[in-house]
């Protein structure tokens, strides 16, 4: 399919999808309902323009309508939530990268310059809005959201609290009495070496259950 004609469908498909939500914002009252509608209108265009400059999505091909279909229902409150995040962070970063977003399904920016850190030896993913490229295993965070759609952030951020609260658990207790008697080189449990993460903080991220299943898959 013609880059111009697959953009054009993109823009289209993303517009109509956001308007289709925003019009249940009527639900709570004709005012509301209209700034919803707006609202969702302007992220609507500005998410199918950005993913149809960038050539996000493959329209030619069955999987693309797939991404984009779910991306844009199921999945829409990820990919909200990546859209403003990702661009307003970002930014400050990289540059959104078509070569790295070209049929991926995804929006990436990649990292001004060289060197390490955030977008370089660090990737990150939100939403369907990607810093740094295909990382080890990025291309499955997105999938992750789209497989849990509007469960996923709140069950990733129920998994930090989880992880978080073991962690201090054991760094205060257990862990503290083993280090105090040199049994341990740490009071708290350290992620592996193949961890973006180190330290305290490190395991808390490395131990979430979308973390392990990510990192086990590698990058798909």
């Amino acid at each position: 399919m013609p880059d111009v004609l697959n953009g054009f469908l993109t823009v289209l498909v993303s517009t109509a999808a956001a308007a289709g939500l925003g019009a249940l914002g009527f639900v709570a009252g004709s005012e509301t309902g209209v700034v919803i509608l707006v609202a969702a209108l302007i992220f609507g265009v500005l998410y199918g323009l950005e993913a149809a400059i960038l050539t996000s999505y493959d329209l030619g091909r069955g999987k693309g309508w797939l991404q984009l279909l779910i991306d844009l229902t199921w999945s829409m409150p990820n990919t909200i939530f990546g859209f403003l995040l990702g661009n307003i962070i970002y930014i400050f970063i990289g540059n959104p990268s078509r070569a790295a977003s070209r049929h991926t399904g995804w929006i990436a920016f990649m990292p001004r310059g060289s060197g390490s850190g955030l977008g370089h030896s660090v990737l990150q993913t939100l939403g369907t809005v990607n810093l740094g490229g295909a990382g080890q295993h990025e291309l499955m965070h997105v999938l992750q959201a789209r497989i849990f759609g509007p469960l996923y952030l709140p069950l990733f951020a129920l998994s930090y609290v989880v992880t978080f609260l073991l962690q201090a658990l054991w760094t205060c207790t257990v862990g503290a009495i083993l280090w105090a008697a040199r049994v341990r080189p740490t009071a708290y449990f350290t992620p592996p070496a193949q961890s973006a993460v180190g330290g305290f903080f490190g395991w808390i991220y490395f131990a979430t259950p979308f973390e392990l299943w990510a990192y086990a898959s590698g990058n798909p």
